[in-house]
């Protein structure tokens, strides 16, 4: 499982540099740091149309499929996501998809806060269903 985690890193590495490479064409342009929970505490970082994670109990990777406004006027996206986590937070390690459904609030200046639900199908180990939560902050540079 160790060379796993160092796959899911080096593609983690390898996916944000393309992305910031690709951030002036993309309307998700910009890098966003901060902090958050869902793989238990950690650090979330959005780059380009990547999503981040990595935390105490493991490290998940999205890439943003749809985002859009919920009406002009107010600074609130929704948003649909597809990637893959890993879990090392207990005995065993768990690999899987997940899709996260989101909200994100542009409340200050540079800042955003979001929340989303994430169906996920642990794919090794077992071979079930699961549903997860996560919250966050985040800055952008």
């Amino acid at each position: 499982m160790k060379y796993i985690k160092s796959i899911v890193l080096g593609s983690v590495c390898a996916l944000s540099l393309s992305s910031m490479a690709q951030a002036e064409e993309s309307p998700l342009n910009g890098v966003k740091l901060g902090f958050g929970y869902d793989q238990g505490f950690g650090l979330t970082g959005q780059f380009g149309q990547f999503n981040g994670f990595i935390g105490n109990d493991g490290l998940a990777v999205d890439y943003m499929i749809v985002k859009e406004k919920i009406e002009a006027k107010i600074p609130l996206h929704w948003y649909i996501a597809g990637g893959a986590y890993i879990d090392w937070d207990d005995s065993d390690e768990d690999f899987g998809a997940r899709v996260p459904v989101g909200i994100e609030a542009n409340f200050a200046p540079g800042w955003d806060a979001y929340a989303q639900v994430i169906p996920k199908l642990e794919i090794i180990e077992n071979f079930e269903f699961g549903l997860d939560a996560a919250i966050g902050v985040r800055y952008q540079f």
